[in-house]
């Protein structure tokens, strides 16, 4: 190898050694950061559904609202307590018959807080006017077969 070709071999070693340890960074362990505690979401209470009893309304079924139902929704009905409590209940289905919770009304609307949902947050509201009730639900309790329909409310 001629001397040339030597200095131009340790030209090349010297530049990858400078690069190798000519970085900016520290040339010693740094202290070790520890990682932020990420805290799970507060559980929220329980909560406190009035008693199913007392006086109440009844509204039963009476039409659809948009499209046909079935004969499960045809024969339901809901009591609304005036403790705050209601249940709708169906006179045929699988389902244990009744589905309850609270209910809060202000200017004819009824929103309904829904006790027991495993699918999702259920919701629904109703309007009232005069005699009449009409129930539409979310979209994740209508895709759980709760069908949007108005009720009439029992002499």
């Amino acid at each position: 190898m001629t001397q040339a070709g030597l200095r131009c071999g340790a030209l090349v070693t010297l530049l990858v050694l400078s690069t190798a340890c000519g970085g900016s960074g520290p040339t010693s362990p740094s202290g070790r950061r520890e990682p932020t505690p990420v805290s799970g979401p507060t559980p929220q209470p329980a909560p406190n559904f009035p008693p199913l009893s007392g006086p109440s309304q009844i509204f039963i079924f009476d039409h659809q609202l948009s499209y046909s139902v079935r004969a499960y929704t045809q024969q339901s009905r809901f009591v609304l307590y005036d403790n705050g409590a209601f249940v709708l209940q169906y006179a045929i289905c699988n389902c244990g018959g009744a589905y309850q919770g609270r209910y809060t009304e202000a200017n004819g609307v009824i929103t309904f807080e829904w006790e027991g949902s495993t699918a999702g947050p259920w919701g629904a509201t109703g309007t009232l006017k005069g005699d009449t009730l009409t129930v539409q639900y979310n979209l994740i309790m209508a895709m759980s077969d709760f069908e949007d329909a108005v009720y009439l409310r029992a002499p």
